[in-house]
């Protein structure tokens, strides 16, 4: 895939073969394998005199694969933040930040009638922005959320209100007051949610 990225107009199965040293089979098999995956794509150019030719290149998806120090671009941003514009500020910041991600996701729960299949759904969705997520239900016979890790620990161990934007995310997805009832930045084993009593 390197060296795809170093040629991001693409290149052919017999390129890809002398460059990387191994068999026209062989870059196929590789080529077929990060299709399926949705990592690289394929187009035909038309050629001037003989036959037309298959170029390969890297999709948004598979670009996406190289790392990227986006950690410490979000540590300086919060630092600055909340630096010059204060806690307050931050916070409302990360309330409207946790809306508006919600807001890309408020369809797949309309698809739900009942409380436990939308948290499902957010235990889905949690899943997919990386979190460790499941749905458990308490001795009480409570719904639980539970993600063994947190996708932001570095970001909420440097502020602690940081988790605003997790309780604001799931109050929007859930139309609900979110309890936050162990946390893993406070020294819990792991993330637990879950809709407060009407009574809180």
């Amino acid at each position: 895939m390197t060296t795809l990225l170093h040629h991001r107009e693409g290149l052919t199965i017999e390129e890809l073969s002398s460059r990387l040293a191994i068999s026209r089979n062989a870059v196929n098999q590789h080529l077929a394998s990060l299709g399926e995956s949705g990592f690289t794509q394929s187009t035909l150019l038309e050629s001037t005199g003989g036959r037309p030719s298959r170029v390969y290149t890297l999709t948004p998806s598979g670009l996406e694969l190289f790392q990227r120090q986006y950690a410490l671009l979000a540590k300086l941003l919060l630092a600055w933040t909340n630096q010059h514009m204060g806690e307050q500020a931050l916070e409302s910041c990360l309330t409207d930040l946790g809306q508006q991600m919600a807001s890309e996701y408020e369809s797949r729960l309309a698809k739900h009638a009942s409380q436990a299949g939308k948290l499902r759904e957010v235990a889905a969705i949690l899943s997919e922005l990386g979190y460790d997520a499941h749905v458990v239900q308490t001795p009480e016979q409570r719904l639980e959320i539970i993600a063994n890790n947190c996708v932001f620990q570095a970001l909420a161990q440097q502020c602690e209100g940081f988790c605003t934007l997790d309780l604001s995310f799931l109050a929007a997805l859930l139309k609900a007051k979110i309890e936050h009832k162990e946390c893993i930045v406070r020294n819990g084993n792991r993330c637990c949610f879950r809709i407060a009593d009407s009574a809180n």
